[in-house]
Protein backbone atom coordinates (compact mmCIF):
# COMPACT_ATOMS: atom_id res chain seq x y z
CA UNK A 1 0.00 0.00 0.00
CA UNK A 2 1.25 3.43 -1.00
CA UNK A 3 1.56 6.16 1.48
CA UNK A 4 -1.81 7.69 0.52
CA UNK A 5 -2.55 11.37 0.55
CA UNK A 6 -6.36 12.44 1.68
CA UNK A 7 -8.75 12.82 -0.68
CA UNK A 8 -10.11 16.17 -1.22
CA UNK A 9 -13.87 17.21 -0.76
CA UNK A 10 -14.43 16.18 -4.96
CA UNK A 11 -12.49 13.19 -5.14
CA UNK A 12 -14.37 12.18 -1.80
CA UNK A 13 -18.08 12.87 -3.31
CA UNK A 14 -16.51 10.83 -6.97
CA UNK A 15 -15.48 8.15 -4.84
CA UNK A 16 -18.44 7.86 -2.94
CA UNK A 17 -20.80 7.77 -5.71
CA UNK A 18 -18.55 4.95 -7.09
CA UNK A 19 -18.99 2.89 -3.97
CA UNK A 20 -22.67 4.01 -4.20
CA UNK A 21 -23.19 2.76 -7.26
CA UNK A 22 -21.56 -0.79 -7.15
CA UNK A 23 -23.09 -1.24 -3.50
CA UNK A 24 -26.54 -0.38 -5.38
CA UNK A 25 -26.47 -1.78 -8.49
CA UNK A 26 -23.42 -4.48 -8.22
CA UNK A 27 -21.57 -2.62 -11.03
CA UNK A 28 -19.55 0.41 -11.64
CA UNK A 29 -20.94 3.45 -12.98
CA UNK A 30 -19.53 4.38 -16.63
CA UNK A 31 -17.80 7.82 -17.32
CA UNK A 32 -20.83 9.46 -18.70
CA UNK A 33 -22.83 8.32 -15.68
CA UNK A 34 -20.18 9.81 -13.53
CA UNK A 35 -20.27 13.12 -15.85
CA UNK A 36 -23.87 13.62 -15.67
CA UNK A 37 -24.13 13.05 -12.16
CA UNK A 38 -21.64 15.78 -11.38
CA UNK A 39 -22.29 17.95 -14.28
CA UNK A 40 -19.08 17.62 -15.60
CA UNK A 41 -17.79 20.07 -18.81
CA UNK A 42 -15.95 16.80 -20.56
CA UNK A 43 -15.29 13.02 -20.05
CA UNK A 44 -11.60 14.34 -19.12
CA UNK A 45 -12.19 15.55 -15.68
CA UNK A 46 -14.04 12.33 -14.61
CA UNK A 47 -10.79 10.32 -15.98
CA UNK A 48 -8.36 12.85 -14.30
CA UNK A 49 -10.58 11.87 -11.28
CA UNK A 50 -10.17 8.26 -11.59
CA UNK A 51 -6.34 9.02 -12.08
CA UNK A 52 -6.42 10.31 -8.77
CA UNK A 53 -8.30 7.46 -6.88
CA UNK A 54 -6.29 5.44 -8.85
CA UNK A 55 -2.74 6.53 -8.18
CA UNK A 56 -4.34 6.60 -4.21
CA UNK A 57 -4.94 3.10 -4.38
CA UNK A 58 -8.77 3.34 -3.79
CA UNK A 59 -9.85 2.24 -7.23
CA UNK A 60 -8.36 -0.09 -10.17
CA UNK A 61 -9.82 0.28 -13.94
CA UNK A 62 -9.63 -2.07 -16.56
CA UNK A 63 -9.91 0.58 -19.20
CA UNK A 64 -12.01 -1.05 -21.88
CA UNK A 65 -14.76 -2.03 -20.26
CA UNK A 66 -17.37 0.47 -20.03
CA UNK A 67 -18.03 -0.39 -16.44
CA UNK A 68 -14.64 -1.33 -15.88
CA UNK A 69 -14.14 -0.17 -12.21
CA UNK A 70 -13.07 -1.92 -8.86
CA UNK A 71 -13.01 -0.78 -5.54
CA UNK A 72 -9.66 -1.33 -3.56
CA UNK A 73 -9.05 -2.27 -0.24
CA UNK A 74 -12.75 -1.61 1.37
CA UNK A 75 -12.54 -4.33 4.00
CA UNK A 76 -9.38 -3.17 5.87
CA UNK A 77 -8.67 -0.13 8.17
CA UNK A 78 -6.04 1.65 5.58
CA UNK A 79 -8.46 4.51 5.64
CA UNK A 80 -10.22 6.14 7.63
CA UNK A 81 -13.29 9.29 7.37
CA UNK A 82 -12.92 12.05 9.83
CA UNK A 83 -15.31 14.48 10.31
CA UNK A 84 -14.98 18.45 9.12
CA UNK A 85 -15.96 20.06 13.08
CA UNK A 86 -15.38 23.69 12.54
CA UNK A 87 -13.83 26.57 11.52
CA UNK A 88 -11.44 27.86 13.39
CA UNK A 89 -9.57 31.53 13.45
CA UNK A 90 -5.92 31.99 13.10
CA UNK A 91 -6.74 35.81 14.09
CA UNK A 92 -9.46 37.16 17.05
CA UNK A 93 -11.73 35.20 18.25
CA UNK A 94 -14.44 36.25 15.83
CA UNK A 95 -15.08 33.02 13.31
CA UNK A 96 -17.72 31.11 14.95
CA UNK A 97 -17.20 27.31 15.02
CA UNK A 98 -20.63 26.03 13.28
CA UNK A 99 -20.58 22.24 12.77
CA UNK A 100 -20.30 21.16 9.78
CA UNK A 101 -20.29 17.20 10.28
CA UNK A 102 -22.02 16.58 6.61
CA UNK A 103 -18.20 17.60 5.56
CA UNK A 104 -15.58 14.56 5.76
CA UNK A 105 -11.80 13.83 4.56
CA UNK A 106 -10.63 10.83 3.64
CA UNK A 107 -7.25 10.41 5.23
CA UNK A 108 -4.51 7.60 5.50
CA UNK A 109 -5.46 5.39 8.76
CA UNK A 110 -1.32 5.49 9.30
CA UNK A 111 -1.79 9.41 9.57
CA UNK A 112 -3.97 9.48 13.06
CA UNK A 113 -0.86 6.82 14.42
CA UNK A 114 -3.36 5.00 16.67
CA UNK A 115 -5.43 6.94 18.20
CA UNK A 116 -9.20 6.42 18.54
CA UNK A 117 -11.37 7.64 15.66
CA UNK A 118 -13.67 9.19 17.87
CA UNK A 119 -11.16 11.64 19.27
CA UNK A 120 -10.61 13.02 16.01
CA UNK A 121 -11.55 15.90 13.87
CA UNK A 122 -10.77 17.90 11.01
CA UNK A 123 -10.65 22.04 11.74
CA UNK A 124 -10.16 24.23 9.05
CA UNK A 125 -7.69 27.62 9.73
CA UNK A 126 -8.80 30.58 9.41
CA UNK A 127 -6.30 33.57 9.51
CA UNK A 128 -2.89 33.95 9.78
CA UNK A 129 -2.01 34.51 13.57
CA UNK A 130 -0.02 31.13 13.14
CA UNK A 131 1.23 31.35 10.04
CA UNK A 132 4.73 30.81 11.62
CA UNK A 133 3.67 27.74 13.50
CA UNK A 134 3.29 25.95 9.86
CA UNK A 135 -0.34 26.95 9.81
CA UNK A 136 -1.58 28.74 7.02
CA UNK A 137 -5.38 30.68 5.97
CA UNK A 138 -6.92 27.79 4.74
CA UNK A 139 -4.96 24.68 6.00
CA UNK A 140 -7.57 22.03 7.43
CA UNK A 141 -6.20 20.78 11.16
CA UNK A 142 -6.27 16.86 12.17
CA UNK A 143 -7.38 17.65 16.08
CA UNK A 144 -7.75 15.24 18.96
CA UNK A 145 -10.53 16.00 21.38
CA UNK A 146 -9.11 16.14 24.93
CA UNK A 147 -11.41 18.57 27.03
CA UNK A 148 -8.37 20.16 28.22
CA UNK A 149 -6.68 16.93 29.23
CA UNK A 150 -2.98 16.00 28.15
CA UNK A 151 -1.97 19.77 26.78
CA UNK A 152 1.64 20.71 27.69
CA UNK A 153 3.07 24.09 27.49
CA UNK A 154 3.93 24.69 23.67
CA UNK A 155 1.20 23.04 22.38
CA UNK A 156 -0.74 23.90 19.56
CA UNK A 157 -4.10 23.76 20.43
CA UNK A 158 -7.82 24.39 19.39
CA UNK A 159 -9.97 26.83 22.27
CA UNK A 160 -13.77 27.66 22.42
CA UNK A 161 -14.30 31.18 24.00
CA UNK A 162 -17.41 31.98 24.04
CA UNK A 163 -19.09 30.91 20.82
CA UNK A 164 -15.91 31.34 18.63
CA UNK A 165 -12.76 28.58 17.74
CA UNK A 166 -9.54 30.05 17.60
CA UNK A 167 -5.81 28.01 17.42
CA UNK A 168 -3.58 29.25 19.44
CA UNK A 169 -0.11 28.15 20.67
CA UNK A 170 -1.00 27.22 24.97
CA UNK A 171 0.83 28.74 27.52
CA UNK A 172 0.71 29.14 31.43
CA UNK A 173 1.71 31.62 33.41
CA UNK A 174 1.18 31.19 37.19
CA UNK A 175 -3.04 31.32 37.13
CA UNK A 176 -3.29 32.50 33.82
CA UNK A 177 -3.63 30.54 30.35
CA UNK A 178 -2.29 32.39 27.56
CA UNK A 179 -3.39 31.39 24.02
CA UNK A 180 -0.43 32.83 21.76
CA UNK A 181 0.16 33.69 18.33
CA UNK A 182 3.15 32.27 16.17
CA UNK A 183 2.78 34.87 13.26
CA UNK A 184 4.87 36.96 10.98
CA UNK A 185 2.49 39.74 11.39
CA UNK A 186 3.05 41.10 14.55
CA UNK A 187 -0.67 42.70 14.78
CA UNK A 188 -1.49 39.65 16.79
CA UNK A 189 -1.85 39.79 20.13
CA UNK A 190 -2.06 37.13 22.74
CA UNK A 191 -5.85 36.14 24.04
CA UNK A 192 -4.96 35.72 28.08
CA UNK A 193 -7.79 33.97 30.29
CA UNK A 194 -8.36 34.04 33.74
CA UNK A 195 -10.57 32.33 36.16
CA UNK A 196 -13.71 34.35 35.31
CA UNK A 197 -13.32 33.73 31.71
CA UNK A 198 -15.63 31.41 29.51
CA UNK A 199 -13.73 29.18 27.53
CA UNK A 200 -12.94 25.52 26.80
CA UNK A 201 -9.66 24.01 25.20
CA UNK A 202 -10.92 21.87 23.19
CA UNK A 203 -8.30 19.36 21.60
CA UNK A 204 -4.47 20.09 20.24
CA UNK A 205 -3.57 20.62 16.88
CA UNK A 206 -1.95 17.03 15.42
CA UNK A 207 -1.35 17.86 11.71
CA UNK A 208 -1.65 20.27 9.17
CA UNK A 209 -3.85 18.82 6.14
CA UNK A 210 -2.67 21.51 3.38
CA UNK A 211 -4.79 21.51 -0.02
CA UNK A 212 -2.87 23.27 -2.51
CA UNK A 213 -4.07 22.89 -6.54
CA UNK A 214 -2.17 21.80 -9.36
CA UNK A 215 -3.18 21.32 -12.96
CA UNK A 216 -7.01 21.24 -11.91
CA UNK A 217 -6.69 18.75 -9.49
CA UNK A 218 -6.91 19.50 -5.83
CA UNK A 219 -4.54 16.98 -3.18
CA UNK A 220 -3.90 17.08 0.50
CA UNK A 221 -0.77 17.04 2.20
CA UNK A 222 -0.15 16.10 5.52
CA UNK A 223 2.28 17.92 8.31
CA UNK A 224 3.65 16.15 10.99
CA UNK A 225 4.14 18.55 14.55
Amino acid sequence: MKNLKPLTEDQQKVFNFIASHIDDTGKSPTIAEIKEKFNFVSSRSVTQYLEALTKKDLIRRERYKSRGIMLMNRNNNDIVQLPVFASAGCGSPAIIAQRTFDDFISVAASLIHGRKKEDLYVIKAIGTSMNEAGINDGDYLLVERTEGQDINIGDKVVAIIDDSAVVKRYVRSDDLIILQPVSSDKSHKPIILDANSTYKIFGKVLKTIRMPKTNGMRYIEGTNY
